[in-house]
């Protein structure tokens, strides 16, 4: 096969490889612009998520129109209008690559010191997952559910918790099928540049090869970019929902206290009273404690987003 038609056939596998870069495009645009889905109390805090989606996209429309650029130009060179290394130039070193710094991120969220240590343990949800009689789990249900439709307040608060799950499972899936796609893509773009240009080894040929490098590191960085935010987005999601179900569970173990405390019909001596008292006031410090902790701890998981 002489050089032209060698030049000819690989740009039009390049081009084929713009086309499937589209289509992750086109997958990246199904993202939610803004963070509703993580709930109002920490939704807010993850701004870099959305700024991530944008950077991303950003990112793949550049390595797409690199093919676009190297397709035309390779058009051109087989045409005669211009050499391969004139077209080439010098290529520089390419992209920092993105590895170790994933790495890095991907070792903060899996070692979980950003989570405050009040959330860290298993100890507040068990205390709620207890095995308990029939009478006693309806009258917690209940209470909650009562609780929640009486009191505006306390259910503003829980309303500010609970976001949408299903929309931070699809947007972690999202992020994993970026990855995959593009893993494939860099992976079909190695093996075409070593099948397309085998046996030839002249400086322009070599520099090319250099270049075209450039791009699957390129690659390699979005799909290693993909799977951290496909962590840190489950664990966002999986934390808020941690939280949520231990502000719950408060809610209902004070209600059913309460309920029990109003159906007794016995005069209750004054510290008995001061004692239920305070134990409403402990729960409420308690709630306040878990949001916060939640709040302080989805702010440190955001900053590896920036990171």
């Amino acid at each position: 096969m002489s050089m032209p038609e060698r030049l000819r056939l690989h740009a039009s596998h390049l081009d084929e490889f713009r086309v499937r870069l589209g289509r992750v495009r086109v997958l990246a645009q199904r993202f939610e612009k803004d963070q509703a889905a993580f709930g109002a109390l920490c939704g807010w805090i993850l701004t870099g998520l959305g700024d991530r989606y944008v950077r991303h996209d950003e990112l793949i429309a550049y390595v797409e129109e690199t093919f676009v650029i190297t397709v035309l130009g390779l058009r051109r060179v087989a045409g005669g209008g211009q050499s391969l290394a004139a077209f080439v130039g010098t290529p520089d070193d390419g992209p920092r690559s993105a590895t170790e710094i994933i790495d890095g991120v991907l070792a903060t969220v899996a070692s979980r010191e950003w989570v405050e240590p009040l959330l860290a343990e298993a100890a507040p949800v068990a205390e709620f997952a207890l095995p308990v009689d029939d009478d006693v789990a309806v009258l917690r249900a209940g209470g909650l559910d009562v609780a929640l439709s009486r009191i505006p307040p306390l259910r503003r608060m829980v309303d500010d918790l609970a976001g949408m799950p299903d929309v931070v499972a699809e947007q972690a899936e999202l992020w994993s099928v970026m990855a995959a796609d593009l893993r494939v893509i860099g992976t079909d773009l190695r093996r075409c540049l070593d099948a397309d240009f085998a046996g030839q080894c002249g400086d322009d040929v070599q520099a090319y090869l250099t270049l075209m490098a450039n791009n699957v590191e390129a690659l390699r960085g979005l799909v290693a970019t993909c799977t951290a935010m496909t962590v840190i987005t489950k664990a966002a999601g999986d934390l808020i929902l941690l939280g949520r179900d231990i502000v719950r569970g408060l809610i209902a173990d004070v209600v059913l206290r309460v309920t029990g405390w109003v159906a007794d019909p016995a005069v209750v001596p004054l510290p008995v009273l001061v004692a239920r008292l305070g134990v409403v006031v402990a729960t409420s410090w308690r709630i306040d404690a878990y949001l916060t902790a939640l709040v302080t701890s989805i702010a440190n998981l955001s900053r590896t987003i920036d990171g």
